[in-house]
């Protein structure tokens, strides 16, 4: 494990994101936060499904192109809906 300042992994980023493959790096702030630099497939958490997002950028063109539902009253959304 290697720990270094923040000053020091701006100057060489490329270098401790390349060793980072081969070694923990801790970045640590003089306010005494710290944080790692480990590579994305690593963690267990690796963002958005990639089926859930395409969906998600399909929806948002159609609603683009006016397919979508206008809820006139809040108080009853099954009315406009179904």
């Amino acid at each position: 494990m290697k720990t270094i300042s923040v000053s020091e992994f701006r100057k060489n980023i490329k270098k401790y994101a390349d060793l980072a493959h081969t070694e923990r790096i801790i970045v640590s702030r003089g306010s005494g936060e710290a944080f790692a630099v480990v590579p994305i497939n690593t963690l267990e958490d690796k963002g958005y499904n990639p089926k859930f997002v395409k969906k998600v950028l399909k929806a948002n063109e159609a609603a683009k192109k006016g397919a979508v539902t206008i809820i006139k009253d809040s108080n009853n959304i099954w009315e406009d809906i179904l």
